[in-house]
Parts: structure tokens; C-alpha cells; sequence
């Protein structure tokens, strides 16, 4: 924060006044509507956990429109601005940040407001402001070190690869294929044996593929979700170099949040799109699938299917994932709030460097029905959502097993 106690440098507030500058009309415009509805308030995964005000979307809409009138409404501009305070910034910033980012708010605004862009609007003025909170900020510190938000090396992207029975992946100048592994599949080691499957799974197909390495930077996700646009794109920039540097045609990831860059973000960033199609795993899966270039027995297994929020409400795959499961196993379940409509696990929007509590109760409440439902495995098909998943079993001691559907299709392949 710029300054200790209640108020702030008349520097910070002229810098204030520039950073709330950037809402457009348009966005002002929904934010003094949210702030006079609240119908979603009752959707939001946060809000229904914690039920504190500051949590809720309308709220959040609220504060964000008080501290830009203070700077440019009619009374403004007749008798000067308002000072902007310490306590304004902290509530703003905890509004912001108690928010998955799911867009369940989104789907069930009766306006139609694209709330995902408000809000991530929000986290870059309270960004400008000195308020990012603290475990945020060090994600930042450590993606500018080792272009990963886990501070590890960049050479060790691929130990995946020691860590599982994979003798080893392709590095090639030149493919039809790529596979983007994802920080969180990379350096996370529950998430191991998903790299392991769709390596696999590539490899059983008979696929022209390659991994980027070292060479292979965040997707940038975490940049945007923390409001940082410039460093994101300067991720898109040298992931779209070095994919197109070798003739790559189709993109294949597995992490949800990669997806959601790839294909909507990156074209914004860069003002173009990229010379190469991608594709997220189940996208794949189904496909090979549905042709018969990867054969499968299915289980007996009762499997309920998660759906992420940036795959699904976010990006529209919904089908893909629940056609594959078709051939995986003999007994699929869904949950009740399912597709665009479905409930966060809790994985997303960096909620887990704010408040991990938070994240587990919310990704309970999906566990209890799935367990409730009589559900032997719980598959999805995001890394965020599967560490989620892991973590609620292991901390609150439910009885059931966790895993990616690319992991469920390479288990019935019989690779592990």
C-alpha cells in the first residue's frame, strides 16, 4: 500500500483517478446496474460460502462505482474530487479477490453483463492501487524469475516425465502436433500421471507431436487473472513464436485455463489469430474415439463428471467430454448443476492464495454429492479442479477416488 493509516498521498489519488479511468462507459454503466440488482448473489460460490457482504458481486459492483465517482461524477468535476483511503482499497481488493472468476454470475445475469471482464477489470485498478494481496503478488514475482507461477526452474518442466513410466517425450523442431503441458500439470505432482496419459494417449494414436520444453512459458492465465495484461501478453507472444517456429497445426492441452487463453485470449493480445488450431484433451480424446483410432474397454465404475467452469460456462465445451465418457464407462453420472450451469469446485481465480479455507468448502459441497450420488470416481478435466478435488478428499476425509478423464481413458487403455 502507498501509505500507512486512513488516507493516501494526493499522488496515489491522482494515480487512483488515471487507474479507474480505464472502466469504459460501457463498464461503468453494468457496474451501477449489478450494484442495484444482486439476482445473482445466491449463484456465487463465495458469497454462499462465507455470506459476507464484501463477497457479493453487487457489492464488489458498488464499491468499484463509489471510488469512480469519486473521481469523475458531476459533483466531481463541479467541486473536486474525493480522496481515496487505505480502508477502500483493502475492502475493494477483498471483493476481488474472494471471487473464483467462474462466471456463474455472468450466466445468470438478467442483463446479459459480462461479469468475468468486469471483475478482472477490477483486480488490474486494485492492481494499480497497491492492493494486490501479498501471496498474489509473490505469484507475479515468481512468474517474471522462471515463467511459472511456482518459482521452480524452467528446466525442470519436464521432471513429469522421470516422475511416471514414460521413457521419454519428443522435443522436435518440427510437428504436426504439440502438446502444452500446463504449469500446474508440469510442476504439480498429482497432476503427473495427466501429462503421462495424454503423452500416452498421443503416442498410442500415432500422432507427429512435440512438447515445447523449457521453451514452453505460462499461458499466462494467472497474469490476467491478477489484472496484469502486459506481462501476459508478452507469454502469448513467445508461445505462439515458438509453436508456429515449428510448423505446429493443431495445439492440444489439457489444463481448462490454457484452453480458455489459447483459443479467446491470445487472438486479443495479439491482435491475431494463431497459425494453428487448438484443441483441448477431451476435445482430442472424443475425437479419436468417436473414429476408432483409439479403442477402449469401458468400466463398470459408476464415474461422475466435473465440469470446469473455464472449459465449460467459459469456453463452451460441454459435449466433448461427456461423449468420451460414453466409451470410458458403462455407468456415467452428472451432477445436478451441470454444463453452463455448473457449481465451481473452488480451484479457480487464485482463490487459493487468498483463502485455501474458502476453496475447500466450496469444492465440499461437490464432493458430498458426489458421494451422495453413489459415485465411485470423480473425473474431470482441468488441473486446478482435480488438485482441488485431491485436496478436499485428503482434508475432509471423503471416500472417493479423483482423476482426469485423460488419466480414466489411459487406465482403460491399460497404460497404468
Amino acid at each position: 500500500m502507498a501509505q500507512g493509516g486512513s488516507k493516501l498521498t494526493a499522488e496515489f489519488n491522482e494515480k487512483a483517478k488515471a487507474s479507474l479511468g480505464k472502466f469504459t462507459r460501457r463498464q461503468v454503466m453494468e457496474l451501477d446496474t449489478c450494484a442495484h440488482c444482486g439476482l445473482c448473489t445466491d449463484n456465487c460460490p463465495a458469497y454462499n460460502e462465507s455470506k459476507d457482504p464484501l463477497h457479493a458481486p453487487g457489492v464488489r459492483s458498488a464499491m468499484a462505482v463509489k471510488l469512480y465517482d469519486r473521481k469523475y461524477n458531476f459533483l466531481t468535476r463541479l467541486f473536486g474530487n474525493t480522496e481515496i483511503t487505505v480502508k477502500d482499497v483493502e475492502e475493494l481488493s477483498e471483493s476481488a479477490y474472494h471471487c473464483t472468476l467462474c462466471g456463474r454470475c455472468m450466466e445468470s445475469c438478467p442483463f446479459g453483463f459480462q461479469t468475468h471482464e468486469l471483475w478482472t477489470r477490477v483486480r488490474e485498478i486494485v492492481a494499480d492501487l497497491d492492493g494486490t494481496p501479498v501471496n498474489v503478488g509473490r505469484l507475479a514475482g515468481m512468474l517474471e524469475e522462471n515463467m511459472n507461477p511456482y518459482g521452480l526452474d524452467p528446466d525442470e518442466r519436464l521432471d513429469w516425465v522421470d516422475y511416471t513410466d514414460l521413457d521419454e517425450v519428443p522435443e522436435k523442431e518440427e510437428a504436426e502436433v504439440a502438446y502444452f503441458v500446463g504449469c500446474t500439470t508440469a510442476f504439480k505432482g498429482a497432476n503427473h500421471e495427466v501429462a503421462f496419459s495424454i503423452a500416452s494417449i498421443l503416442d498410442e494414436v500415432g500422432e507427429d507431436w512435440t512438447v515445447l520444453g523449457e521453451e514452453e512459458w505460462c499461458c499466462g492465465n494467472p497474469s490476467l487473472l491478477s489484472g496484469d495484461e502486459h506481462t501476459a501478453k508478452e507469454y502469448a507472444e513467445h508461445n505462439v513464436k515458438e509453436l508456429e517456429r515449428r510448423g505446429v497445426k493443431k495445439v492440444i492441452t489439457g489444463c481448462a485455463g490454457c484452453y480458455r487463453v489459447f483459443r479467446f485470449e491470445y487472438p486479443k493480445l495479439l491482435g491475431r489469430e494463431p497459425n494453428f488450431e487448438t484443441l483441448h484433451s477431451v476435445e482430442y480424446l472424443r475425437d479419436v474415439l468417436v473414429s476408432g483410432k483409439l479403442k477402449l474397454e469401458a468400466t463398470d465404475e459408476k464415474v461422475i463428471y466435473h465440469d470446469p467452469c473455464e472449459l465449460s460456462r467459459l469456453s463452451g465445451v460441454i459435449s466433448a467430454p461427456r461423449e468420451a465418457l460414453k466409451y470410458l464407462t458403462n455407468n456415467p453420472l452428472e451432477f445436478e448443476e451441470k454444463g453452463i450451469d455448473v457449481r465451481c469446485c473452488g480451484g479457480g481465480g487464485l482463490l487459493q492464495a487468498v483463502n485455501n479455507d474458502m476453496r475447500l468448502d466450496i469444492v465440499s459441497r461437490r464432493l458430498e454429492e458426489a458421494v451422495e450420488k453413489g459415485a465411485d470416481i470423480l473425473v474431470s478435466a482441468c488441473p486446478a479442479c482435480k488438485l482441488a478435488f485431491t485436496d478436499g478428499v485428503r482434508e475432509r476425509g471423503f471416500e472417493i477416488e479423483v482423476l482426469d478423464l485423460l488419466e480414466l481413458a489411459a487406465r482403460q487403455l491399460g497404460v497404468f
